[in-house]
């Protein structure tokens, strides 16, 4: 039996399961049959769509929301985007997000250029994850269940994609399905009314960006504009965690009355969750610039490039040119790297 064959016995043994188990799924399931059937016509045939369905069924029983179901499916508790968004700006609350990156380093599977594996980020990662800081939010992804909320049909199947029955027992050794989580998407800028809602949290303060010597947050754009001041210490680009005691040091020096806003991959999420123990509100920010400026290009969810920007994201997002702004240099006060 080959490989198609094998997806195919899959499939149809995937739908059988489905048709017994919830009603709620009954189109989608027909939709599924009839690619199979489609399929069995003509096995040389076969196109992308085959592994979109694959990923379509196997992924199903954790989107679909009958109680029965999720009695055997179960997935971690994640707030809203708003509900994260309210905590943050009302409550004053700290951030500290962990995504595939940082799962993949806690289970020490390389992933992203820009922060190779490390014993003991892994370790601080996790103490990260088992934390209960009363003024810290623990942010994840909410791709364990429900799709309908992605704003396009291309996001979704790359989610169903990497989110492998693999990859979810993965993660789900280091998340605890009785705790409620933020919500880590506040990072992601798929809207203008997200922005909209990103902004209120800085909006009138004294900021310190923590970020790459390349990361660039704000220049050539106006996601900062409602800000009071910006101060910004340069990290390094690649593999910041080696030098994170120095960056530590370094936020530490600050007032507590500034907010602190980091874009340092895995790094961040340690980070936060340190300055936060310490009085701090830090906020693990992410791809929130590279988010916009993705949205301003097209709003569609490619990742374009930004020439002056790192963008691990895009390929050759590492090769970045060199820019020439007073404003920017001005705002530098320490240069770790």
């Amino acid at each position: 039996m080959d490989e198609t064959e094998k997806k195919i016995c899959a499939l149809e043994e995937k739908v059988e399961e489905l048709l017994s188990t919830n009603k709620i799924c009954i189109e989608s399931i027909k939709e599924l049959s009839q690619v199979i059937n489609k399929i069995q016509e003509n096995l040389i045939n076969v196109s992308n769509i085959t592994l979109d369905a694959y990923d379509r069924a196997r992924n199903m029983p954790y989107e679909i929301f009958d109680l029965r179901v999720q009695e055997k499916y179960r997935i971690p508790q994640i707030m809203s985007v708003d509900e994260t968004f309210y905590e943050i700006v009302n409550n004053h609350k700290s951030i500290a997000r962990l995504g595939d990156g940082e799962f993949s380093i806690m289970d020490n599977i390389p992933r992203w250029r820009f922060q190779s594996t490390n014993s003991k980020l892994a370790e601080r990662l996790k103490e990260v994850m088992s934390s209960n800081e009363d003024n810290l939010l623990i942010g994840l992804n909410d791709f364990y269940g429900n799709l309908d909320f992605k704003n396009s049909m291309k996001i979704a199947v790359g989610t169903r994609s990497y989110i492998t029955p693999e990859i979810r027992k993965m993660h789900m050794k280091y998340i605890d399905l009785n705790r409620k989580y933020a919500n880590a998407l506040i990072s992601r800028t798929v809207d203008f009314d997200n922005v909209r809602k990103q902004k209120q949290i800085w909006n009138d303060r004294d900021c310190l960006f923590i970020e790459g010597n390349k990361t660039r947050m704000g220049v050539g754009n106006d996601l900062f504009d409602n800000v009071r001041s910006i101060k910004r210490i340069l990290c390094p680009a690649e593999n910041a965690f080696d030098r994170y005691d120095e960056i530590l040091n370094e936020a530490k020096k600050i007032s507590k009355d500034i907010l602190v806003l980091i874009a340092l991959g895995a790094t961040a999420t340690v980070l936060a969750y340190d300055l936060a123990k310490c009085g701090y509100q830090a906020i693990d920010i992410g791809h929130a610039d590279l988010s916009y400026e993705w949205l301003l290009h097209g709003g569609d969810g490619t990742h374009t490039e930004v020439k002056y920007k790192y963008n691990n994201e895009h390929p050759n997002g590492y090769i970045v040119e060199d820019i020439h702004d007073e404003v920017y240099d001005s705002q530098i006060i320490a240069s770790i790297y």
